[in-house]
């Protein structure tokens, strides 16, 4: 009837084993995690930069979409003043790199834009001060008068053809973004409010915010299911979204913070959804182009980037 050292040691090792698991489980969720879904998201913010690159050579945006660059900042925004709020350097970290990248992001659209309407709107004066030489005729006294016609055109084609505007559309909404979000943080910061209140509002915005990033993986989700071919995903920005999603719903999980679980949940479900339609529908050469880069635009069609020209602005 009685207790060896060996069955005193038995729960002990037992003890110290549980413990070793349970310390190594909140470093690998609490650090590791966090950690490299920061890395993560600084990829995925930085995946449109070759796109722009593109485009800045051909000069034109084409059916390139830039509208949720715009909505990137806003994010970065507010998850950077949550960050504020909640004290979090890994939320910091994840999202400084992309209001940098962000910003210079937004800066080519918004130079690719203008440019398209300069160069719109000169080819507008070279056409018709090329009409303007033919649409004249002489009078008796060998004066160049220029015909009714002429005169005509001329006052409909400066009604329909302004000079460029000094703001282009995605300037309009890069600012409109802009000056949501300080009106946000300006409320929050100078309300008589608590901290939790006002991690509530941030919260609360930045996750709406977020609504319209998941605008681009539905309409890709609805554009593969009407064309049977994955070709409108973006392989290496699907894989990037849904592994950085994956990291920062485990982190969400062991610091029970919601607000960082909900969008990045359903962010890791968009994604693993993607992954089933490329497997289920395999990327077709006569619509996808066969394996160049894809672009989506704003109607959800999708073309390549296999080709660019000499054309760069700088």
């Amino acid at each position: 009837g009685k207790t060896t050292s060996s069955q005193i040691q038995r729960p002990q090792h037992q003890l110290t084993d549980i413990l070793t698991m349970s310390s190594v489980g909140f470093i690998v969720a609490d650090y590791v995690c966090p950690t490299i879904g920061a890395i993560m998201s600084t990829l995925t913010f930085a995946a449109p930069i070759q796109s722009l690159k593109s485009s800045m050579k051909r000069g034109s945006l084409d059916t390139l979409n830039p509208t949720p660059w715009a909505f990137m900042t806003g994010n970065c925004i507010g998850w950077l003043a949550y960050s504020y709020i909640t004290l979090d350097l890994f939320v910091f970290f994840a999202n400084a790199p992309g209001l940098m990248i962000s910003i210079w992001l937004n800066i080519g659209a918004m130079k690719l834009q203008y440019y398209e309407e300069i160069i719109k709107y000169s080819s507008i004066q070279i056409t018709e001060q090329a009409q303007s030489g033919e649409d004249t005729e002489e009078d008796d006294n060998g004066n160049v008068t220029q015909s009714a016609s002429r005169e005509e055109n001329s006052s409909d084609s400066n009604a329909c053809h302004r000079s460029p505007q000094s703001l282009t559309s995605h300037e309009w909404k890069l600012l409109n973004i802009v000056i949501i979000w300080m009106s946000i943080l300006s409320v929050t910061s100078l309300s008589p409010i608590d901290k939790d209140e006002m991690k509530f509002v941030v919260g609360v915005a930045v996750n709406v915010n977020l609504v319209f990033f998941y605008a681009a993986p539905l309409s890709s989700i609805m554009t593969v299911l009407r064309t049977k071919s994955s070709a409108s995903i973006h392989k290496y920005t699907m894989i990037m979204n849904t592994v950085n999603s994956f990291f920062w719903c485990v982190y969400s999980l062991a610091i029970q913070d919601y607000y960082i679980l909900i969008p990045n949940g359903l962010g890791f479900g968009f994604g693993i959804t993607q992954m089933l339609l490329c497997t289920c529908y395999p990327q077709n050469d006569a619509v996808g182009g066969g394996g160049t880069e894809q672009f989506l635009d704003e109607d959800g069609s999708s073309r390549d980037d296999s080709q660019e020209s000499q054309t760069e602005i700088i």
